[in-house]
């Protein structure tokens, strides 16, 4: 959002302080300590202290098992929910990839680019003992997955520079792309084939097939892929069975989108 001439008459701190706070604990990997929150946010302990108090009195904030300790309230989930349902995006293509995951007996996801991540809109896991580990909210980075060359495949050079730029593109797996020109060889690499096929890219014993969602402006808005463990494909049918099946399933949902090309 382009920033008011009058954004310090219209800016509110307090609801900026409290906001943060709850993405200082959505990003750590335990429940902090008032003073930790303090510190993480520059504050003094009774600033900090009426922040909590009031998330906590709100149900946006809980006490963890560990006294005196806070983690992230039901009530934050309630809002992210919320949030995923109100994306249009997610009623379309719900039969659809439903329709994928049951053919194929592979987990099906949607997912977009929200910055520098990808995020799962949509999530069908497989019937089977095949489960994939990304559910509805996962994120994952963009450079480092498949899906996000997908999801960057209307990127021009510019912006991928600049997206590389924003980006600390620490290496995953051999295959992560750890610079501008990697990952715009990437990026390229799906928009020639139309798809991306990752065998262990991200994650040891993990594929995936990827194939972008289009709109009635022919950009692309989402992604669509199957992912497991390997154990869940048969490797002899990549290209003839899960490939096609999960190209119809990505054009069936841009169709629904408006998109008219090919």
């Amino acid at each position: 959002m382009t920033e008011s001439p009058n954004h310090n008459v219209y800016f509110v701190p307090g609801l900026h302080r409290g906001l943060r706070v709850l993405e200082i604990l959505g990003a750590a990997d335990d429940p902090m300590s008032l003073s930790e929150i303090a510190r993480a946010m520059d504050l003094s302990r009774s600033s900090a202290f009426r922040l909590v108090y009031t998330l906590r009195q709100m149900d946006f904030l809980k006490e963890a098992e560990q006294k005196n300790t806070y983690t992230l309230g039901a009530r934050v989930l309630n809002l992210g929910f919320a949030y995923l349902n109100q994306q249009p995006i997610t009623s379309i293509a719900g039969p659809f990839l439903s329709a994928l995951r049951d053919s194929t007996g592979v987990g099906a996801h949607l997912s977009v680019l929200e910055g520098q991540d990808v995020l799962y809109l949509g999530s069908h896991q497989a019937r089977s003992g095949f489960v994939s580990s990304m559910v509805t909210g996962t994120r994952t980075q963009a450079y480092a997955s498949a899906i996000g060359w997908c999801l960057l495949g209307d990127r021009s050079d510019e912006e991928l520079s600049a997206f590389c730029e924003g980006t600390d593109m620490v290496p995953f797996t051999e295959h992560t792309p750890t610079s501008f020109e990697q990952l715009r060889a990437r990026v390229q690499d799906v928009r020639d084939k139309g798809y991306v096929f990752s065998q262990g890219f991200r994650d040891p014993g993990g594929s995936s097939i990827a194939v972008p969602v289009r709109d009635n402006t022919r950009q692309i808005v989402a992604c669509v892929n199957l992912s497991g463990p390997d154990s869940g494909f048969d490797f002899e049918r990549i290209d003839d069975f899960y490939v096609p099946q999960t190209k119809a399933t990505a054009l069936q949902i841009s169709r629904e989108l408006g998109y008219a090309g090919p």
